[in-house]
């Protein structure tokens, strides 16, 4: 890694999860290190569960090791949350173990292979594409000793997106269906009214706290997000969705469909999600 994003900052949640933080770059050439995001692990003992594999080549095994050499962690299972880049950049480094995923990640990610492998399909950067090796639909539960983790697949964002719940701690880990301050659809997979219900699905689990891969790294320190983090991810479509047959629709800034939440201090702004809030407008328009 260069000098720019040879930085990694690691936030311990509690006794057995942290996060691995890589920042926010705004100006940085990739969109996921603009937008700032990373990786959790959960341990126990020697053994550790790796939710997701970090954006850009050499941050996977900065994670790596430091839970080899910090935490003594010699036995590694993958969860990939979905099949996006940014998620699955580090999978190599777990290849002769059990990476776990839906069964529509594994099918996507050997679809573009190649182009993953050359960099062409989202652009650089250009890595080894490992699908899980392990794979379900629906709900796999996994242990780390006593701790028990339960992996739901949500159809939000995107096909065979998992959520990883520990209900002991009564933590979500919701990787990308959930982000601060706005959220990135994905509607051609399934329809906006079946992403507002699986919203719904979500929010009546037993959750005290949420963390997910692209958030306010202030909030991770505080304490993490509350259920009031699904229900402004959902107003945000919602909103979206009823302003769609307006005349203005597209001029209104992301900050005016969550301005209660912002204003609340449940969201926070960062700009470079003013890219994503355009991209937004342009999947609600294809709908009409």
């Amino acid at each position: 890694m260069d000098e720019e994003i040879n930085y990694i900052e690691v936030v311990k949640i509690n006794d057995h999860i942290l996060y691995f933080y890589w920042g926010r770059h705004k100006d940085h050439y990739e969109l996921d290190m603009r937008l700032g995001g990373g990786t959790h692990a959960i341990y126990k003992g020697d053994s550790a569960v790796i939710v997701d594999t970090m954006d850009l080549p050499g941050q996977g095994e900065w994670v790596k090791h430091h839970l080899q050499t910090k935490y003594a962690i010699k036995n590694f299972t993958v969860v990939n949350t979905h099949w996006h880049l940014d998620h699955i950049t580090g999978n190599h480094l777990y290849k002769n173990g059990p990476i776990i995923g839906h069964t529509a990640t594994r099918k996507i990610i050997l679809a573009n292979k190649d182009a993953i492998e050359a960099g062409t399909l989202w652009g650089p950067p250009a890595f080894p594409a490992v699908p899980p090796n392990v794979t379900f639909k629906g709900r796999m539960d996994l242990w780390l000793d006593d701790l028990k983790l339960e992996l739901h697949e949500f159809a939000i964002h995107c096909e065979g997106h998992l959520a990883v719940y520990l209900p002991a701690d009564k933590i979500l880990l919701a990787a990308d269906m959930l982000e601060d301050p706005i959220w990135i659809f994905q509607l051609n997979f399934a329809a906006p009214e079946t992403q507002l219900a699986e919203f719904d699905r979500m929010m009546a689990m037993d959750i005290d706290r949420i963390y997910a891969s692209h958030c306010n790294l202030d909030t991770v320190k505080t304490g993490g997000y509350d259920k009031r983090f699904i229900k402004n991810n959902a107003n945000y479509l919602k909103r979206m969705l009823a302003d769609a047959d307006n005349s203005d629709f597209g001029t209104k800034t992301a900050q005016i469909y969550i301005k209660d939440a912002l204003a609340a201090g449940e969201l926070n702004w960062w700009e470079p999600y003013s890219e994503i809030h355009a991209r937004n407008i342009d999947t609600i328009k294809k709908l009409h």
